[in-house]
């Protein structure tokens, strides 16, 4: 049998090659955790897009009492699901840098799963108290004219005494909901970053280590999660020197162990880069969403706090910002053009690689 052959069949029988239809770890986990943030941007695109245009072409609401609430209610599920998912994705970073040895693959598709149910559980939880804070009200019967208010709303429009009661409970009760939407998550994703950043840092100061030869030489030792970063561009090769100018006694012989180790430590080169650009693909998307999110509801967010905090305030200078609410919906929209602009990149790598 050639030497050849030989080279494909311990090709084969490595275990890294009987999956290769699989994907690998950090992408299986990406592409649940995208495909789950898809789900939440499609509940904000055709939920909450389609019932905010017919208000805003009738300013009137006409699907009653318990739609008014069931809406309201999936409303939030939609926006704090977006969030929840997006802090899987800062925490499953975080998890996947300090633990990147000590979890195997299933353990870590086993811990996404895991955070996913909390998101969508959470979601569900904190969106309940919608259906009894929102109601549908007709304040003038004669022109059957409805809206779909809050109580405390409602209640300021009957009762103008309880004035001061009312705003102390809604404004707790708003602060409460932009907290849990927006604010606590977005402390948890910042957080998570500047923990993988500063271990990232930390693990890539460059050690000095003598090497195993007669001269002596100097290597910078840095195997942590995010090396790959400066070594993608750089794929491994194979150098074959010309030696067709030595004589035949002259020439070194290689054994049949040696060359298995040969192309076992080729291939576990392959393996390794292949796995680096992976974890760089999956570290440079979860970053962008990130960034996205922070970007797109940030803005609305500080509104909501100035019209809770000084409302005199937010009528004379901010009442004509309102439309930054609807960058929180862009940001559904530009989710999958992030995820999907990298796609496309690694196909052209991996053709060009090839």
């Amino acid at each position: 049998m050639s030497n050849e052959k030989k080279y494909r069949i311990l090709w084969r029988k490595l275990p890294g090659n009987r999956r290769r239809g699989r994907l690998r770890c950090p992408e299986r986990q990406l592409e649940l955790l995208k495909r789950h943030l898809n789900y939440s941007d499609l509940l904000v695109i055709f939920i909450y897009v389609p019932s905010r245009a017919c208000w805003l072409l009738t300013y009137d609401w006409r699907g009653g009492d318990v739609l008014c609430r069931v809406v309201k209610m999936l409303h939030t599920v939609a926006f704090q699901s977006s969030s929840n998912v997006i802090v899987c994705i800062a925490l499953d970073r975080l998890f996947s840098v300090f633990s990147v040895i000590r979890h195997s693959p299933e353990k870590a598709n086993q811990r996404i799963r895991i955070l996913l149910a909390g998101a969508w559980t959470t979601a569900v939880i904190i969106a309940l108290p919608q259906l009894v804070v929102w109601r549908n009200y007709v304040p003038f019967q004669h022109i059957n004219w409805s809206q779909c208010l809050q109580i405390w709303e409602i209640t300021r429009y009957e009762n103008p005494v309880m004035k001061h009661q009312v705003f102390s409970a809604e404004a707790w009760y708003s602060i409460a909901h932009i907290g849990l939407i927006f604010w606590i998550p977005a402390i948890i994703i910042v957080m998570c970053y500047v923990m993988v950043l500063s271990w990232v840092f930390i693990n890539s100061r460059p050690s000095i280590s003598r090497g195993g030869n007669r001269t002596g030489s100097l290597q910078t030792g840095c195997e942590t999660i995010d090396t790959i970063l400066t070594r993608t561009s750089a794929p491994p090769r194979i150098v074959v020197s010309d030696e067709s100018t030595l004589h035949l006694t002259t020439r070194p012989s290689i054994a049949s162990s040696e060359g298995s180790a040969i192309v076992r430590t080729s291939v576990h080169n392959s393996q390794s880069y292949h796995a680096s650009v992976n974890r760089s693909r999956a570290m440079r998307v979860s970053f962008l969403l990130v960034a996205a999110y922070i970007v797109c509801w940030l803005p609305y967010n500080l509104l909501s706090l100035v019209h809770i905090v000084d409302k005199q305030l937010f009528k004379n200078s901010f009442n004509k910002f309102y439309f930054l609410h609807e960058f929180m919906v862009f940001n559904s929209v530009v989710n999958p053009y992030l995820y999907g602009l990298f796609n496309h990149s690694d196909k052209i790598r991996r053709r060009v690689h090839e």
